[in-house]
């Protein structure tokens, strides 16, 4: 592990020379992502619900399952604590690493104006950001319309990535943005499939974003003795990122994070899976 702990060294940055304008989150669109190859391990269909923030000039996707999912572990050890209140017993508040395995956990940013894409994914509780290439999508446009849950939507066609895609975007909605890398039509991707539908993004809704639609429980840095370095937790274990855009309808890179490649990242996320502690240890030092 000692290669892995000195590649964490080097690799640890701030964000500063990749920071992008922040931007204002205009709309929410829900998809429901299955892919066969999932099923195929598990023997049943598995389902994510995903989240795609849109904004004027940049987009988010982004695994709802996980926000949920922590927004609720949140609640229970709030409820945990005000039962508690008064008693001298300490609070134990156990959690199940596995209950979030399954879920997708890598978030794409695609800021349009400034032609940039990154990944972000967290592995031990560390978030690692990489940039790629802008996606380059020759889509062909065909005259093939249809309506999903009362959205207009026109059919494209394109090769990326070794599959057939047929994509269906809403003319209505003039933002370039879709689910995953799927990105660069004359309205936002309503819905998409590759060819032999192993991968599917079916559209679930979308809404406007308001501000107070979804707030914390506790926003810590609103406290009077708050310091300006105070982080959430529930920030923390969702990501600075997507709490932003979630909580504050903010598309912007959190700026603390390991910059590192896709190969780079996909060696440690093996790294990880086959020694979770040796991992830890050699993130911490401990």
């Amino acid at each position: 592990m000692k290669q892995l702990s000195i590649a964490f060294l080097l690799a640890w940055i701030s964000t500063n020379g990749f920071a992008q304008k922040a931007d204002r989150v205009l709309a929410r669109v829900s998809y429901t992502y299955t892919q066969k190859a999932d099923t195929l391990k598990s023997g049943k269909v598995i389902n994510h619900n995903m989240l795609l923030f849109v904004g004027k000039d940049a987009s988010l996707y982004t695994s709802y399952d996980k926000i949920r999912h922590e927004v609720a572990e949140d609640q229970k050890f709030r409820a945990m604590i005000a039962n508690r209140a008064g008693s001298n017993k300490p609070v134990a508040f156990v959690t199940d690493a596995n209950a979030t395995n399954w879920m997708y956990r890598t978030s794409y940013f695609y800021f349009a104006q400034e032609n940039r894409f990154f990944g972000k994914e967290f592995i031990s509780l560390q978030s690692y950001l990489y940039e790629e290439k802008v996606p380059e999508i020759k889509w062909q446009i065909a005259k093939d319309t249809a309506s999903f849950s009362g959205v207009h939507c026109q059919k494209a066609i394109a090769t990326f990535e070794g599959k057939n895609w047929i994509a269906w975007f809403a003319p209505s909605l003039p933002f370039r943005y879709g689910p995953w890398k799927l990105n660069g039509l004359p309205g936002l991707i309503i819905e998409a499939y590759d060819e032999s539908k192993d991968t599917w993004f079916r559209f679930a809704g979308i809404t406007d974003a308001k501000e107070g639609d979804f707030q914390r429980a506790d926003d810590i840095r609103k406290r009077p003795n708050a310091h300006p370095a105070d982080i959430n937790a529930i920030d923390q274990v969702i990501g600075t990122d997507v709490a932003g855009a979630y909580f504050e309808n903010i598309i912007k890179l959190q700026k603390n994070v390991i910059k590192t490649t896709k190969e780079e990242l996909d060696n440690l996320r093996a790294a990880f899976q086959k020694d979770p502690r040796g991992f830890i240890k050699a993130q911490s030092g401990y």
